[in-house]
């Protein structure tokens, strides 16, 4: 009954647009915007519109219904707006080298490219992160606009995006809103970065203006104005087509030397590939592109103690300019005269990714380098329940309605990866199905985190109520953790996440239920993956551990409780008798779990013993287990960025030695004159660390110079720049 339903709607809108707009319509065809109005249009063509690359994409596919357009720098790209087909042709669109799809992803209208991963989205508020060479699924962005169109803004390393008619909003990596404007456009479909042509940066938007038929303009817009430049040009004046309608736009100074160019896609019959030249890009810049990343792109594993970052710059660099942050929120942390390393400052975070980019300049222009990535360890106290529903075995329907709906389904419409749990509308019901989870061992009265994949396919209004709960007493009582109720579109697909405390006891009995309530038919279906829950087990103090990373050693440990607890004093032994090396504050009284950390940051080569001395408020002592550690010579001299920098009025200066050395490290005026002198005489081989004080000193640039000489004639010499600022 539904299908006969859904095809009489169906057959009637096709006859519509047939008679009315003669709009063909299908997933072999094109998509044209629901708002368009036609309207008087200026069909002059810039002269700067030479059309220097037009092929029939249709033809070397295989099909029509092509939208997205991209350039990764040696391929071009074409994506189908009905379903997951990517397909990838040579730099002259004679050859079509591959067809392939990503896992998880469908219907890409644009693409847009920031030297690594490919962009897209699929008119949600999903931006999907893509690497096309081994074609995966890197990750997801939310967004706050729906993303028909999308430009990779390399300034701002954020994302142009927006629908139909939405505003052109610059979303940033973690999802939210930098800034927006309005375009007055209606058909949105492409967009384009630029920040070549003189006068920019621009956005170039490819709008569908009064639909096929009329004219398909590219608009250009001041990002700084966010207002019109009047700079337009119809694609139909190359391409003449009475089905000719806009599609994905991207830009590029590559695909033809010293040329900046437009290209996109003319939906129609046939779709079109098009490139444009725009402006001169200029004889390309100079300055060699940084290399060497260490950690090396895409380590894992990686210690969240990691002291510093390093790469080697490109030839011809005078400046640097260094991102580094939590991926998606990279911001600048260094800038100025060429340095190869970085401190990090204090400690990573547990299974974090991290990115990282260099800009090596000279004073002209700038080279890009890539984004790079690590990611650290996973926190070794961390307990987790998951399942990506390969099969039920784990869950139970419950019904008591839609007893047959469920299934682990080999589709991946929640953005996981194939199967996912899948409630189908049919048959349909009116009321309450739901689906229970096996027992899972919760800690009573304990901080819990979930997170999972969620996709809701709409049909109709109202939709129903979703919701993810967790129970302890077999379903008699729930506390909802996600709900969505009655939507009027598709939902996702998105990843949700939060928290929950359980109760101070059954928390042992904890199951997940999930559920629909409403009438099935008004949904297509609904989809889950990933169902994960996880939290951090109590350590007893016993488990107070040490580690050793050329001449740094991290020592961690942990507190189930706690009562009237003042602190840690941290003591060290090389051998002899132990003495306190630093303090640590305690929480007094608390039930909670309490984690702790100190870094020894001034330890020469060698083996070490360390153990806490925890002190109560009332003067009584306790003694930890004693840990030991072996500290490794560095495999190279090394001397490290001082931290904070700029700074006021101290820093901190560390480096390392490979060998026993004799060291001088001094601090200078930009005139060359000596304002201090830290370290005069024999070190041994490891890392070391020392306080400048600056206080006596006036606002400015300094520079610090080491000199090493090792016992076995190796010298080193180093100099590096930091800034006084009161």
């Amino acid at each position: 009954m539904r299908y006969i339903f859904k095809s009489l709607i169906v057959l009637s809108v096709v006859s519509w647009c047939l008679t009315v707009m003669a709009q063909p319509v299908g997933d072999n065809q094109f998509e044209q915007s629901p708002n368009l109005q036609k309207h008087p249009i200026d069909r002059n063509q810039e002269a700067i519109w030479d059309l220097l690359l037009g092929f029939d994409v249709t033809a070397l596919s295989g099909a029509a219904g092509n939208a997205g357009a991209e350039w990764d720098g040696t391929y071009l790209y074409s994506t189908r707006w009905g379903s997951n087909l990517i397909h990838k042709y040579d730099a002259t669109g004679t050859t079509l080298i591959e067809e392939f799809s990503i896992p998880g992803v469908t219907g890409l209208r644009d693409l847009a490219f920031d030297g690594q991963y490919m962009y897209g989205g699929a008119a949600a508020n999903t931006i999907y992160m893509m690497d096309f060479t081994t074609k995966t699924l890197i990750g997801t962005i939310p967004s706050p606009v729906g993303v028909r169109f999308i430009a990779y803004d390399e300034v701002s390393d954020a994302f142009w995006c927006g629908n139909w008619s939405d505003p052109a909003t610059l979303v940033s990596r973690t999802g939210t809103t930098i800034t927006s404007f309005t375009t007055s456009l209606a058909g949105q479909y492409g967009a384009a970065y630029d920040n070549v042509s003189p006068g920019g940066p621009f956005l170039w938007i490819f709008d569908q203006g009064g639909g096929a038929g009329t004219a398909q303009l590219i608009h250009q817009f001041n990002i700084s104005t966010g207002t019109a430049t009047g700079v337009t040009h119809d694609v139909t004046l190359q391409f003449p087509t009475a089905s000719g309608i806009a599609g994905g736009l991207f830009s590029m100074c590559d695909w033809q030397a010293g040329t900046f160019t437009i290209g996109g896609l003319l939906q129609g019959t046939p779709d079109n590939i098009f490139i444009y030249e725009i402006a001169t890009c200029g004889p390309p810049c100079p300055v060699g592109a940084p290399d060497n990343p260490n950690p090396i792109n895409g380590a894992t594993n990686v210690s969240i103690n990691l002291a510093n970052i390093s790469w080697t710059n490109g030839a011809g660099t005078t400046q640097v300019e260094l991102q580094f942050g939590e991926s998606g929120s990279m911001t600048t942390v260094y800038s100025g005269a060429p340095i190869t390393s970085w401190a990090i400052p204090g400690q990573l975070d547990y299974m974090t990714t991290y990115n990282w980019k260099v800009i090596d300049k000279n004073d002209t222009c700038s080279t890009f380098g890539p984004t790079w990535a690590f990611t650290t360890i996973p926190d070794p106290n961390l307990s987790e329940w998951c399942d990506a529903f390969a099969n039920l075995q784990n869950w139970t329907v419950v019904g008591p309605m839609g007893m047959t709906n469920w299934s682990a389904s080999n589709t991946a419409l929640a953005g996981g990866t194939a199967p996912e749990l899948y409630m189908s509308w049919s048959p349909s019901f009116t009321g309450v199905s739901t689906i229970r989870s096996v027992p899972i061992p919760l800690l009573d009265n304990w901080p819990t985190n979930y997170s999972f994949n969620f996709f809701l396919d709409w049909y109709a209004n109202p939709s129903g109520v979703v919701t993810v709960s967790i129970t302890y007493d077999g379903g008699a009582t729930s506390t909802p953790l996600f709900t969505v109720t009655d939507p009027t579109g598709n939902v996702g697909p998105v990843v949700q996440s939060g928290s929950f405390t359980t109760p101070v006891s059954g928390a042992s009995n904890a199951q997940i239920e999930i559920s629909y309530n409403g009438y099935s038919f008004n949904i297509d279906a609904i989809a889950w993956d990933n169902m994960c829950l996880d939290w951090i087990l109590p350590v007893e103090l016993t488990s107070f551990t040490a580690s050793a990373d050329f001449g740094v050693v991290e020592l961690r440990w942990f507190t189930a409780t706690e009562t009237n607890n003042q602190g840690f004093e941290v003591q060290r032994s090389a051998g002899g008798e132990f003495e306190t090396i630093g303090f640590v504050e305690g929480h007094g009284t608390t039930t909670e779990v309490q984690a702790y950390t100190y870094s020894d940051r001034s330890v020469a080569v060698g083996s070490y013993s360390y153990r806490l001395k925890q002190v109560d408020f009332d003067g009584t002592t306790t003694y930890s287990s004693i840990v030991e550690v072996n500290v490794p010579a560095p495999a190279e001299f090394a001397l490290d960025q001082n931290y904070p920098n700029p700074f006021n009025p101290s820093t901190k200066i560390a480096f390392r030695l490979a060998v026993d050395s004799k060291v001088s490290l001094k601090v200078f005026d930009v005139l060359g004159q000596e304002v201090a002198s830290l370290v005069n005489g024999n070190l041994v081989a490891g890392g070391h660390s020392v306080d400048f004080d600056a206080s006596s000193l006036n606002s400015g640039v300094y520079l610090y110079r080491i000199e090493a000489t090792g016992v076995d004639g190796s010298n080193f010499v180093d100099v590096k720049k930091m800034i006084l600022t009161k």
